[in-house]
């Protein structure tokens, strides 16, 4: 079942969200993840959303995106993300 993985973000550092996707993309490939895009909210339709940017991948299934997401090659860059900026991840099961 194909799993869809979705970022939620607000960047603080352009610079170091730059430098996470080019040290990121190698470990999403890696596990079978497949970016989609990335996009700047402008508009909510209902409720309230916090964060302006959206990014969307597709991986084979939710055990291979949350392989990804445990894996010491992603790992390593959770000071990076951090620095990039505020994130929210989910995992949709379609």
């Amino acid at each position: 079942m194909t799993a869809y993985f979705v970022a939620f973000g607000t960047v603080k550092n352009r610079d170091k969200l730059t430098e996470y996707i080019e040290r990121s993309t190698p470990s999403v490939v890696q596990h079978g993840g497949k970016y989609i895009g990335v996009g700047e909210q402008t508009v909510v339709l209902l409720g309230y959303h916090p964060h302006p940017r959206t990014a969307l991948f597709t991986f084979p299934d939710s055990a291979a995106c949350r392989a990804w997401f445990d894996s010491a090659q992603y790992q390593t860059l959770e000071g990076l993300r951090e620095e990039a900026g505020d994130f929210v991840f989910i995992v949709l099961d379609v």
